[in-house]
């Protein structure tokens, strides 16, 4: 995660929960909230920041994925590091948390091409070999500079193909771009994550010259009309890991 200041100056135009993240991080890295201590109860922070237990909860969860706190029963949050001490991490649990991954991240279109399936990315599509698709090949970053964490080949059917020029310019994931522009509300998303070796052509993009193991998270939309989008999304396994919480309703 990168360093931030802690929000005494205006805020910016990013969400509430990443203006108090942003602040967390910068009391702990300069030893406000030293490591060993605590961190204020959730509670305070609401009154500090004038926020919802919601937002604190969510900017806390960063941290806590990250490494660099822990929350333990009855003795309130600790600190345990500085700076994060994971890889990449990712947490969604929804299509705004997709939404807000989108935000939180740059990405490159490197090539956007009309192309005839072959088998296999046919079978993956639902669609029928030889059909023809516009394929978006792109690079994602958490920062403009930083290490790219992920490329991605995203599938558009050809009937929205003259959405492909747009989305080098578009803000927030492409899936919510074609949404808007083609008028087809996405009623389903599917999502599969894979083991596999890492593409030989993806190998020097992501830093990783050997034959390692990739984790490939599909992830496909649907409107009624039919797919809108199917995007693999190659992530090196050794920085990158997926949280999923899962509440039991009673």
């Amino acid at each position: 995660m990168p360093a931030a200041r802690d929000p005494k100056t205006p805020p910016g135009d990013s969400p509430r929960y990443r203006q108090i993240l942003d602040a967390l991080l910068a009391r702990i890295e300069h030893g406000i909230y030293p490591v060993g201590g605590h961190v204020p109860t959730e509670g305070q922070l609401c009154r500090e920041f004038e926020a919802s237990r919601y937002t604190i909860r969510a900017a806390l969860a960063h941290l806590v994925e990250h490494g660099m706190i822990e929350r333990r029963a009855g003795i309130g949050t600790v600190v345990l590091a500085s700076r994060s001490r994971r890889a990449y991490q990712q947490s969604i649990a929804s299509l705004s948390d997709l939404f807000q991954y989108a935000l939180d991240t740059h990405v490159e279109i490197r090539a956007s091409t009309l192309v005839a399936l072959d088998a296999a990315t046919a079978a993956m599509l639902g669609a029928r070999e030889g059909d023809r698709w516009l394929q978006v090949d792109s690079v994602r970053w958490t920062e403009r500079g930083g290490a790219p964490i992920c490329c991605t080949s995203s599938f558009l059917p050809e009937r929205l193909a003259w959405i492909g020029p747009e989305l080098p310019g578009c803000v927030g994931p492409f899936y919510a771009h074609i949404e808007a522009r083609a008028g087809e509300s996405i009623v389903r998303a599917t999502q599969e994550i894979r083991a596999e070796p890492m593409p030989a052509h993806l190998r020097p993009l992501l830093g990783d010259q050997r034959e390692a193991i990739a984790l490939c998270l599909i992830r496909h939309y649907f409107s009624a009309a039919g797919s809108v989008i199917c995007s693999f999304n190659w992530h090196p396994a050794a920085s990158f890991s997926y949280r999923m919480e899962i509440e039991r309703r009673r």
